[in-house]
């Protein structure tokens, strides 16, 4: 199920698989981008939670046109089971809007398996950074 978590974002295991998707991973990375998130109402803060346990993690922002993932990770011990694919499809579900993510070439596959065109580009201090756009028809 997927489910507004953004009052439990100091749950430590919130916070470890939050690590696993910032751009700074470090704890003091997590809690800027927790803050971040607390502090901006623009920001939306879901889970995919099954038996009571979070098995993903995903923050985006709702625009009139798409939805812009800035966040998406999976619990290590839930990888390759599917749960990245269902938020997708969850946001799909829920919006009806193109989806639209930045990634870098660890993630890049995710999204292509999943039906977004990428775009690589070279950010001035990221380095080699790919748009990734799900259109929905």
């Amino acid at each position: 199920m997927f489910i507004n978590i953004k009052n439990k974002m100091d749950n430590p295991i919130v916070r470890k698989i939050i690590a696993y998707a910032a751009f700074d991973g470090s704890s003091e990375g997590v809690a800027k981008t927790v803050q971040e998130y607390l502090l901006n109402p623009k920001l939306y803060f879901y889970a995919w939670v099954e038996n009571d346990s979070i098995l993903g993690i995903c923050g985006y922002e709702r625009h009139d046109d798409r939805i812009e993932i800035h966040l998406i990770a999976v619990d290590e011990n839930s990888r390759s089971r599917g749960v990245g694919g269902l938020m997708v499809t969850a946001l799909q579900e829920a919006y009806g809007k193109n989806i639209e993510a930045e990634t870098d070439g660890d993630a890049v596959e995710f999204y292509r398996k999943r039906g977004f065109t990428t775009c690589e580009f070279i950010h001035e201090t990221r380095g080699k950074r790919y748009t990734c756009v799900l259109k929905i028809s």
